[in-house]
């Protein structure tokens, strides 16, 4: 019984093992972080990403300790045309010390993200989940604005992507049916064992 056991156990951590080897990791990828700077209007970025995924997150975090940092006119664009993928609002995650960040509508669809703070390099982030085409070549646009402060005062804007399998990859599903394979032999033997 006790070989029987340590037989489960085997199979199930072979199982672990395959599941975890088999699946990459998801990992943010940073497409800009700007530090300290202010003095600036309007300025637009235009960053380029390929997707990982069949679901691409992107977030924007930020903070600017005296007054307040925005970014507006955000869109991503597949091959930077066509349709703005995302949608009016953001999910907000705030800030671990203080928060002073808003979305508000700045009449493009998608709302603007405005960035205050209380504590320099703590960042309040907001963030978006659509559809991509894992390889294709996305464009994130936007302008950023942070006309209040100085280009020596506490403020970051960070803009990053993240993918999101939707099903899992066809090794995965292989290793999987392997394991659970191998439990039903583990099974089989054991039945013809008791009763043998």
């Amino acid at each position: 019984m006790a070989t029987m056991v340590m037989t489960y156990r085997a199979a199930f951590a072979a199982i672990a093992v395959a599941m975890a080897v088999s699946a990459p990791a998801r990992a943010d990828t940073i497409l800009l972080d700007l530090i300290n700077a202010g003095g600036q209007t309007d300025t637009p970025f235009s960053l380029n990403f390929n997707a990982t995924d069949v679901l691409t997150t992107l977030t924007f975090a930020g903070y600017q300790v005296p007054s307040i940092e925005r970014a507006t006119h955000i869109g991503v664009f597949l091959n930077n045309a066509g349709a703005n993928l995302l949608g009016s609002t953001w999910t907000f995650t705030p800030a671990p010390s203080g928060s002073l960040a808003s979305q508000t509508s700045d009449g493009t669809g998608v709302n603007q993200l405005n960035f205050g703070g209380v504590t320099a390099g703590s960042y309040d982030s907001f963030a978006q989940q659509f559809a991509t085409t894992a390889g294709s070549s996305y464009t994130v646009n936007f302008l950023f604005s942070n006309p209040g402060g100085v280009s020596s005062a506490p403020s970051g804007l960070r803009v990053s992507t993240s993918g999101i399998a939707g099903i899992p990859e066809p090794a995965t599903w292989g290793m999987m049916l392997l394991g659970f394979g191998g439990l039903g032999a583990i099974l089989r033997l054991r039945r013809r064992t008791l009763f043998a």
